[in-house]
């Protein structure tokens, strides 16, 4: 049996205070970001930030373009499609909900919801190989989101 690794700062463990949400694991693990571009993911990790304990949140169009630096409105359009198509979210009349996992990961294969290819509006990046993600692109992805909870720790807006 394996000991469980100990935190390097114990004195800083993170604790439920107020709203809580999390990311499941099984969406790296079992490849449900597989394709998703940066965009993609950076939207679907804020929508899980600021839903609620069932996955809804109703941020405008607007504030998720500020907190995303998104500046033209297709871009998040664009976004959103591809999360519905991927079954990771709903979306109707302004209200997002932040989906539980399929229990078929995409590496197992679809059963209820068709392959995002087979959308004739899905984003180009569904049907393209899935490549690897670089330490240096990591590392930026990791910045990006940095910044937005940086951003989000200065208080709401609207």
């Amino acid at each position: 049996m394996k000991s469980r690794p100990q935190p390097p700062r114990p004195d800083r463990r993170r604790s439920i205070r107020g709203s809580f949400s999390w990311i499941d694991h099984r969406f790296l693990r079992e490849g449900f970001d597989e394709g998703l571009t940066r965009l993609e993911k950076l939207f679907y990790f804020v929508l899980v930030a600021v839903s609620n304990q069932d996955g809804v949140s109703f941020y405008s169009d607007a504030r998720l373009a500020e907190l995303l630096e998104i500046r033209f409105p297709h871009e998040l359009e664009g976004a959103r499609k591809e999360l519905v198509a991927r079954d990771l979210i709903a979306y109707e009349g302004g209200i997002y909900q932040v989906l539980d996992l399929s229990a078929r990961s995409p590496r197992q294969g679809r059963v209820s919801s068709p392959s995002p290819s087979q959308h004739p509006w899905s984003s180009s990046s569904s049907s393209q190989p899935i490549r690897r993600t670089s330490p240096q692109e990591a590392t930026s992805d990791f910045q990006s989101v940095r910044q937005l909870l940086e951003r989000w720790s200065r208080g709401p807006k609207g």
